[in-house]
């Protein structure tokens, strides 16, 4: 049994008198889930085939039976269903009294490691993690129903930036579906779907391999853009390992998916055609029902808009007509799609449709090559695709054209535009992607249940990771080398520690604390980390400091540093870096600090007022997300307690910001009439006036605002409208003297209030107060100097590393 799809040096052979093998492997993905097995017997001579089986998933009307397993869990009356079934039931979450993290579940891969609970759920279904072991669990009963054989080894996926805790907690949803993990069978989902590839394509790609051989895995699946770069090392003759595989850089963007454009679909266009089949107004809507109603009960539909347009678009391309058709190209779902509102109000949606000119202008954020910054709605964010592309070359030290390579995975992949715009960026790069839809779906689990093989046969997978750059510890004499380019992980091999006695303490003439500086660097004096460590006294110079460290197969370098010899000392400083040499970035920290607050809301018994400033804060960073409607519904919450004017203030502007200046006017006014003399509200809204053109009902607006507080910066608006309405400029310029004269020196004025000094400076003209203003805008800008500070140690060169 011949693995030479793989190489044709390396093979994996089963023993003759071996009994029979089967194996798993599990693809616990964000918006669906599969699950692959291999079954091989001691005869056999062909390559290992890898397939998905067909899962039953009960449904309200009956079973399904479908390769791929929607990840989504949902309870209802008292039964759990998981797959089709749960899918099926978001549709009708209105209906059904089915709420979000209550008692029905998605998208909760991308909570795994965060301290998040859901906690209106009932016992089991109270995490990520909780979630994952219930699809895994399904997943694994699935494949070991009665009369199968049994299992000699299951693999599991991760994303490649998963990171410690995240990969933990897959650890243990897997141990409560009843699956234990051997070390090697937490695998990498891009790198699962290369072995996958490199198995049903392999002999195009990897004939002649050479070192170094650079593979990009582009996987735009329903949740999350992970990209992954890979600095991959043949395998030599007789080398049953495989393939090593050095990470050296990831780039996962969270939220950033094909499911992202199915709710901008039904955002942008499903909710419009709802709105006017159903005569409502443009705002009656609101977050909650959008969030907890309607976008749950269209998203499928969207999703089968956009796969069928897609293929459309393929097969007339196919025929080259795809250009010529375009302007006129619909894709129309027959029949009725229903929503219920918590009034029992059913909203219709017939004929639900989308063209392939509105699929285009929805792609355009996603697909930009010059924004690549993340803008995020209430309901879904648009980022480029390109972000985590770049993102991932640069902190690799490549460029696009430095890539041997590029396999594209994940449903998102075979959207043409996007398989369009990726090879265009890749245009030296030997383009890889799977034949179809099934295959670019099911490619990871395939992957995984080979590597499954593999670890049954040889107790070592196919893919071995190995360390992309060399790493050291930096002494005042230079760095001193802990892992070498290329090691094979773990290291060292028997998961031990290795042992450094070349570090001492630094010349130095104190004799009290020391502020050690510990200063990680990988190739090319790269640095990788910095921490500072305190040496108790009494501090002699020369003095031994001895450094014990390992790596695990998760990349995790642990550290411990001590002073002196002997087995029982304290140490000084214990350090665990994650991913030391593949850079992850989560563009999303906002949203994790939001995150972080909601979690203390529902854990920690909080005070009305910590309460109040908590959900406060959240709105804030709701707001700063472009999260309006959301922001408003959080604000509101607050003002039913009782009216607090800056709520409502705020309530005017984020109304405003969408478009919905009824309401604006309304907060702001009432806000206004229970202010006690604060102007705030009103010179907000007679600048929204001045923004929608209004500049009489500005006017008089900002008048209402000077006669509660006569403030330099409503002067100023005031002066700026006058000019706008063509007013004499000797009244422009006595207000904006007026101003000057109440204005405070720059340097002590708020942002808010230098903001309108230089306002008014560059209205009257006056270049000396411009430049005043604009040093202390650029002096604010700068930022501090914040050195670590320490001193590294000595160096004597005497001792090398000792593998313990």
């Amino acid at each position: 049994m011949s693995s030479s799809a793989l190489s044709t040096s390396a093979e994996i052979r089963v023993p003759e008198s071996r009994r029979p093998l089967r194996v798993i492997g599990i693809d616990l993905g964000t918006t669906n889930s599969a699950v692959a097995e291999i079954h091989v017997t001691p005869e056999a001579t062909d390559t290992p085939a890898a397939h998905c089986l067909d899962v039953e998933q009960p449904t309200l009307m009956g079973s399904q039976f479908h390769s791929l397993v929607p990840s989504v869990v949902a309870l209802h009356e008292g039964n759990v269903y998981m797959g089709a079934g749960a899918k099926d039931l978001r549709a009708l979450a209105g209906d059904l009294d089915l709420e979000l993290y209550r008692n029905i579940f998605w998208d909760c891969k991308n909570d795994m490691g965060v301290r998040r609970t859901y906690h209106r759920a009932p016992p089991g279904f109270r995490s990520a993690r909780d979630i994952s072991g219930h699809l895994l669990g399904f997943l694994k009963n699935a494949a070991t129903e009665d009369g199968s054989p049994p299992l000699d080894a299951t693999v599991v996926t991760v994303p490649a930036s998963f990171q410690a805790a995240q990969r933990r907690d897959t650890i243990d949803a897997a141990k409560s579906a009843g699956i234990e993990l051997a070390d090697g069978a937490l695998l990498d989902e891009p790198v699962a779907a290369f072995v996958d590839y490199a198995f049903t394509h392999g002999k195009d790609i990897l004939a002649g391999m050479s070192s170094p051989y650079r593979l990009v895995v582009f996987d735009f699946g329903g949740g999350t853009c992970d990209v992954a770069v890979f600095r991959l090392r043949p395998p030599t003759d007789g080398d049953a390992a495989g393939i090593g595989v050095a990470p050296l850089s990831v780039s996962r963007y969270h939220r950033l998916g094909g499911g992202d454009i199915d709710r901008k679909i039904v955002v942008e266009v499903l909710i419009p055609q709802l709105v006017e089949q159903n005569d409502l107004q443009s705002h009656e809507l609101d977050y909650r029902l959008k969030s907890g109603f309607v976008i749950p009960a269209l998203l499928g539909c969207a999703e089968s808009l956009k796969v069928g347009l897609c293929r459309e678009i393929a097969r007339l391309r196919s025929f080259g007509r795809y250009d010529e058709e375009r302007a006129t190209l619909v894709q129309t779902n027959p029949g009725v799609y229903q929503c219920t509102l918590p009034n029992d109000k059913v909203l219709s949606l017939e004929s639900p449709k989308l063209s392939a000119v509105e699929f285009d202008k929805l792609l355009e954020p996603f697909l930009d090559r010059d924004l690549l910054h993340p803008r995020e709605t209430d309901y879904f964010m648009t980022c480029s695709v390109f972000a985590p592309l770049q993102d991932a070359l640069e902190r690799a030290d490549l460029d696009a054209r430095d890539i041997d390579c590029c396999l594209s995975v994940g449903g998102g992949a075979l959207i043409p535009q996007v398989a369009d715009a990726v090879r265009e960026f890749f245009d030296v790069a030997k383009m890889l992607r799977f034949d179809d839809l099934e295959q670019i779906q099911t490619a990871v689990a395939n992957g995984a249940a080979l590597q499954a093989l593999s670890l049954a046969v040889h107790g070592k997978g196919l893919i071995r990771p190995v360390t992309g750059s060399s790493i050291s510890i930096q002494a005042a004499s230079g760095p001193v080398e802990l892992v070498g380019d290329g090691s094979e992980l773990p290291y060292p091999a028997n998961e031990g520690w290795a042992e450094c006695n070349r570090l001492v303490i630094p010349n130095t003439s104190l004799v009290d604390n020391l502020q050690l500086r510990v200063e990680l660097r990988g190739a090319d004096d790269r640095l990788i980390m910095a921490q500072v460590g305190e040496i108790g006294p009494p501090v002699y110079q020369g003095d031994s400091l001895r450094l014990r460290y390992r790596m695990d197969v998760n990349q995790v370098l642990h550290l411990r540093l001590d002073r002196g010899e002997g087995d029982d000392l304290e140490e000084v400083i214990e350090l665990k870096v994650e991913n030391p040499l593949s850079s992850v970035v989560n563009p999303n920290a906002k949203r994790d600090q939001v995150l972080r607050l909601e979690e203390r809301m529902r854990t920690e018994a909080l005070s009305g007022e910590r309460k109040r400033e908590t959900v406060t804060e959240i709105a804030e960073l709701e707001i700063e997300l472009g999260h309006y409607e959301r922001a408003l519904s959080l604000l509101g919450g607050l003002n039913r307690i009782g009216p607090n004017v800056w709520v409502l203030n705020r309530m005017g502007m984020v109304a405003g910001r969408l478009g919905d200046y009824e309401r604006e006017e309304k907060f702001h006014r009432e806000a206004a009439r229970i202010s006690s003399g604060w102007s705030g509200p009103l010179f907000n809204l007679a600048l929204s006036k001045e923004r929608q053109g209004e500049l009489d009902d500005a006017m008089d607006t900002v008048d209402d605002a000077i006669s509660l507080q006569d403030r330099p910066p409503s002067i100023v608006l005031k002066a700026r409208l006058v000019q706008k309405l063509g007013r004499s400029n000797r009244e422009r310029d006595a207000l904006l003297e007026k101003a000057f004269a109440l204005f405070h020196p720059p340097a002590t004025l708020n942002d808010f209030e230098l903001h309108w000094y230089l306002a008014g400076a560059r209205l009257s003209g006056d270049d000396a107060r411009v430049q005043t203003a604009l040093d202390e805008v650029r002096r604010r800008a700068k930022s501090p100097d914040d050195p670590l500070g320490g001193v590294l140690p000595g160096d004597t060169g005497a001792v090398t590393r000792q593998p313990q």
